[in-house]
C-alpha cells in the first residue's frame, strides 16, 4: 500500500500511519484523487468549514485542516478507525479538527441540532453499498439538503465508483463536474441558485 501523506498546507509531508490491513482493509482514497479533490476546492480553505462524513483513515479531513479548514469534522462509525483518527488529531494538536464515532445519519442529525453549517462536504461511502445502485447517494444528499447543513454557496463532493452514475440534480443541488480516475470518480455539486 502507498504511504498516506498530507500533500498541502501547514503539515504538508506529514505521514498518516494508517495501514489498511489493520483496519479491515478499509478503502483509501488514492493520493492522485485526493490531489484532484483539493485542486477543485482550492489550496487555501482558511476559515471554511469542512465535513468528511465517512472518515476512514482521516486523510481527507486532515488534509482540509492542513489547508486552513475550520472547523473540520470527521465522522467514523468503526471504533478502531475512530480511535486511530482521534489519536492522530490529538497527538499532532490539530486544534479545530474533531472526529465523531457516529454513523452517518446520526452525525447529520447532530450537526443540524447544533446549527452547524458547512462550506464543504465530502462523501465517500463504502463502494459496495452502491456499486450498481446510486440511490444511497441520493438519500445522503437529500438528507443533507433537508437538514440544511450545507451553506448556500457550499460545495458537495461525492467520491464513487465510476460504474455508478449519479443524478445531474438532487433537490436544490446541481452537478457541475464529474472527474473520472479509472474505477473512481468525483461528482461535484453546488446550489442551483449560485451565481
Amino acid at each position: 500500500m502507498n504511504t498516506i501523506r498530507v500533500i498541502g498546507g501547514k503539515i504538508r509531508g506529514k505521514v498518516i500511519p494508517f495501514v489498511n490491513k489493520k483496519f479491515d482493509d478499509a478503502d483509501i482514497t488514492p493520493q492522485r484523487v485526493k490531489g484532484a479533490i483539493f485542486s477543485m476546492l482550492g489550496e487555501d480553505l482558511a476559515g471554511l468549514s469542512f465535513l468528511d462524513l465517512f472518515g476512514g483513515s482521516g486523510q481527507i479531513g486532515i488534509e482540509a485542516w492542513s489547508r486552513g479548514g475550520a472547523p473540520v469534522f470527521l465522522v467514523e462509525p468503526e471504533l478502531k478507525r475512530f480511535k486511530f483518527v482521534k489519536s492522530f488529531i490529538e497527538s499532532n494538536q490539530l486544534t479545530g479538527a474533531e472526529v465523531l464515532n457516529y454513523k452517518a445519519e446520526k452525525a447529520l442529525n447532530y450537526f443540524q441540532s447544533r446549527h452547524i453549517l458547512f462550506d464543504f462536504i465530502f462523501l465517500d461511502p463504502p463502494y459496495f453499498m452502491a456499486m450498481d445502485n446510486a440511490s444511497v447517494y441520493d438519500e445522503l444528499i437529500n438528507k443533507i439538503i433537508n437538514l440544511e447543513i450545507l451553506s448556500d454557496k457550499g460545495i458537495l463532493v461525492v467520491q464513487h465508483a465510476s460504474a455508478s452514475v449519479l443524478p445531474e440534480k438532487v433537490a436544490r443541488l446541481s452537478r457541475d463536474a464529474v472527474k473520472k480516475y479509472g474505477s473512481t470518480s468525483l461528482s461535484v455539486y453546488r446550489c442551483n441558485d449560485n451565481d
